[in-house]
């Protein structure tokens, strides 16, 4: 089990400590009795946004982390088996950015229609997780 509060039990504050006159910084601590639960290394979250987001992180059941680290995994072993598409799709990506233009799901899904390979998950998972 893990030794962080749960997630509605904590808030967010600006650190009168860590923060100066033209940066605030910010800690996660317990609502209940004000201890502070994370404060980023002693150096504090440069956001209120940064400091939420690194409580979700590190207080993530660990199925849920399982799950990731699975679809993650998957992915990646996906995109080793097929290696002549993923030169493909990093081909154009590199041609869309030199373009200016982005490379989205459409432009992916189509290239995997031309080469004629099925994603065992969707088009999302392979931009989100695979390396680019």
């Amino acid at each position: 089990m893990s030794d962080l509060p749960a997630a509605g039990s904590v808030k967010v504050v600006v650190s009168a400590a860590l923060s100066d006159r033209f940066e605030k910084r910010y800690v996660i601590v317990d609502a209940a009795t004000g201890d502070v639960v994370d404060d980023a290394q002693g150096y504090g979250y440069k956001t209120a946004q940064n400091a939420h987001r690194a409580h979700a992180y590190t207080s993530m059941p660990p199925k849920k982390k399982r799950r990731r680290d699975a679809a993650q995994r998957q992915v990646r072993r996906w995109c080793a088996a097929h290696p002549e598409f993923m030169q493909h799709v990093k081909q154009s990506m590199f041609y869309a950015l030199k373009d200016g233009l982005n490379l989205t799901e459409a432009d992916v899904r189509a290239m995997a229609d031309e080469h004629g390979v099925e994603l065992p998950f969707s088009v999302k998972d392979l931009m989100q997780r695979w390396n680019w």
